[in-house]
């Protein structure tokens, strides 16, 4: 049954409807078979005893017809035990067990019927299914007083005359064992009707409450509002629905503070929101303030250092001419320091535009054996400065590129200038691979390399290796973010590896049909959009 249940999802109270029936049926079925059991056994007892009395008052009844051998004495005494309503047959035997008179249904064993008359009372000698066969000895007492001279004396004396058998049947027994059976059943049936009535409305005080409650607790899961359940019912179930209500209650609350603390939040970001637009507004505005004031100073400084420099050239043609070189190795010391302030200003004047997002790209097409030669005869000579070995590896086939040629030019001699400055008595190479679409410059080189943790950083703005290279080798640290910057303007892209003391490999991929896109800037997305 346990499992039944357990394979069925039924109810609390038709699970205990069910363990309860059950429970009751089998308690009345075991006491109706008790009660069966008790009452047939006493009145089997009580059948019993009427049954030897009947015998015992036939062997009385006996004893004339023995005396005499009447056959009217014998039939009138039959007559009477016969009269019983149990009792079918009967019989009378002498002392030497011999049947005198007999009548009805008994029938003697003659087999065994000197163990039925061997007992001196009334007796059982046969107990089968249907009947039991009853013996009495027949006994003529004698009592006798004696007078003699001195005093009364009493005798007392007794005679087996014969037997007496009777056959007594069972059939009351059976009737009274149905009777009380179906009585015991109809009484255990009302019983059992009356024990669930009961228990029916039992389990409704105790079942309709949880019941408003599991509805209560599923109306609000389904809503998901916060329903309270009504207090009623047992104990147990009072208990359940105040813990239920304070749990709502709670939820309730912290749903309130909730809604509270997301609106307070809500005017919170809106508030810091408007102070970060407003951060990034100034910021960017700043930016460009700087960015135009750089451009703005630059062209300033570079108009009159572009002067100086012509006319420094002017006096050092003079001085030749005039053989005063000592002279001239001094103003040659000027104009290389003026160079390389030019090349500083021109630097900042291009990420000032980059930054302002002034830099246009201008698309011509361009041989790549042209563009390369170009290239070489200008770092050549930076190369053989430092005893390095230039090395440019070329595609067998010409190819004419669509790009911005100033630009893609600036990018190889910021990478190869680079690779020459950092790079001693080494290797430089560049190797120039065409494929379908793009064309890949691989500019690399065996000098000191760029250790792991500085090659994300590599193409930020002012970023070198570092305090140690910049002092060392000199440099601003804009060419490679001004290179990033062109290249990706032209669709492009740039990537490093390096290890240190091995050498650097940078990798310049451009398309080889260039299209125009919106200028980018050095800044963020943010940069852009504003």
């Amino acid at each position: 049954m346990n499992q039944m249940i357990n394979n069925k999802n039924y109810s609390f109270r038709r699970q205990l409807m069910i363990f309860l029936i059950a429970a009751i049926a089998l308690l009345s079925l075991v006491s109706s078979t008790v009660s069966s059991w008790i009452a047939l056994h006493q009145s089997g007892q009580v059948l019993e005893k009427n049954a030897l009395q009947i015998a015992d008052h036939f062997s009385k009844q006996s004893v004339l017809a023995l005396l005499t051998r009447s056959e009217d004495n014998a039939e009138s005494a039959l007559s009477q035990v016969m009269g019983f309503a149990d009792v079918t047959g009967g019989a009378i035997f002498a002392d030497t067990q011999q049947a005198l008179f007999v009548k009805g249904e008994i029938q003697p064993d003659q087999a065994k019927l000197a163990d039925w008359l061997s007992s001196p009372k009334p007796t059982i000698a046969v107990d089968a299914r249907d009947y039991w066969i009853i013996t009495s000895p027949v006994i003529l007492e004698d009592d006798r007083e004696t007078f003699t001279e001195f005093a009364l004396s009493q005798t007392h004396t007794q005679q087996l005359l014969g037997f007496v058998m009777i056959q007594v049947s069972k059939s009351s027994i059976v009737q009274l064992t149905q009777q009380l059976f179906s009585y015991t059943i109809g009484i255990g049936i009302v019983f059992a009707l009356l024990c669930l009535w009961l228990l029916n409305i039992g389990l409704r005080r105790i079942i309709d409450p949880i019941r408003a409650l599991s509805a209560t607790m599923k109306a609000a899961q389904d809503s998901g509002a916060h329903t309270y359940a009504e207090i009623s019912g047992p104990q147990e179930v009072h208990s359940i629905a105040q813990s239920y209500n304070a749990m709502m209650a709670a939820l309730e609350a912290q749903e309130k503070r909730l809604k509270e603390l997301n609106t307070s939040l809500e005017s919170e970001v809106e508030i810091r929101t408007k102070e970060l637009t407003h951060a990034r507004d100034t910021a960017l505005v700043a930016v460009r303030t700087q960015s135009e004031f750089l451009a703005n100073i630059s062209h300033e400084l570079r108009t009159p250092l572009q002067a100086v420099m012509g006319y420094i050239d002017l006096v050092v043609e003079e001085l030749n001419e005039q053989g005063m070189y000592d002279q001239v190795s001094d103003l040659e010391a000027s104009l290389s320091a003026a160079n390389r302030l030019l090349t500083l200003i021109n630097s900042i004047l291009d990420l000032a535009k980059c930054e302002a997002g002034k830099t246009e790209l201008v698309l011509t097409e361009t041989p790549l054996k042209r563009l390369t030669k170009e290239t070489e005869a200008i770092i050549r000579p930076l190369a053989v400065r430092n005893s390095n070995t230039l090395t440019i590896h070329l595609p067998d086939n010409d190819s004419i590129l669509l790009i911005d040629k100033e630009k893609t030019q600036q990018i190889l001699l910021n990478l190869l200038s680079n690779a020459c400055k950092f790079t001693k008595a080494g290797t430089v190479e560049l190797h120039i691979d065409l494929q379908d679409e793009t064309v890949k410059f691989a500019v690399s080189d065996t000098g000191v390399g760029i250790a792991a943790d500085k090659l994300e950083s590599i193409f930020d703005k002012f970023s070198q290796g570092d305090g140690s290279v910049k002092r060392r080798y000199g440099g601003t640290g804009l060419g490679l973010a001004i290179s990033k910057h062109f290249a990706e303007m032209m669709n492009g892209s740039i990537h490093v590896s390096s290890a240190q003391e091995q050498g650097s490999l940078f990798t310049l991929t451009l398309p080889k049909q260039v299209t125009f896109k919106n200028s980018l800037t050095m800044g963020s997305s943010e940069d852009q959009k504003g």
